[in-house]
């Protein structure tokens, strides 16, 4: 292959692949002819992100059950809620979300 007379296929191959073609290279230095395999390393803070995204699809069971009693309660009439409990939890949500 020959684009405008310039180059040869082996060429654009070893610019597009990077090889360096050793004979037109400074100081003698000598290319790799031999490819070290790809390594991944993954992180300690990675390792635990994925624990904790698999965490997040595990079905949680005990939390599953106490929303079907609150469910059932609503339903039935029988489920109180007390304002204080709950202005207590709002305040100390606002002040939580404040200092963080």
């Amino acid at each position: 292959m020959e684009i405008s007379g310039h180059g040869r296929a082996a060429d654009l191959a070893a610019l597009l692949l990077g090889v360096q073609d050793t004979r037109s290279t400074p100081g003698g230095y000598q290319a790799k002819t031999q490819r070290q395999g790809d390594r991944v390393h993954i992180s300690d803070q990675a390792k635990e992100l994925q624990r904790i995204k698999q965490l997040t699809t595990e079905p949680d069971t005990a939390r599953a059950e106490k929303v079907e009693r609150i469910r059932q309660a609503v339903e039935s009439g029988t489920y109180t809620v007390e304002g204080r409990k709950v202005a207590d939890a709002v305040i100390r949500h606002a002040l939580t979300e404040k200092v963080l």
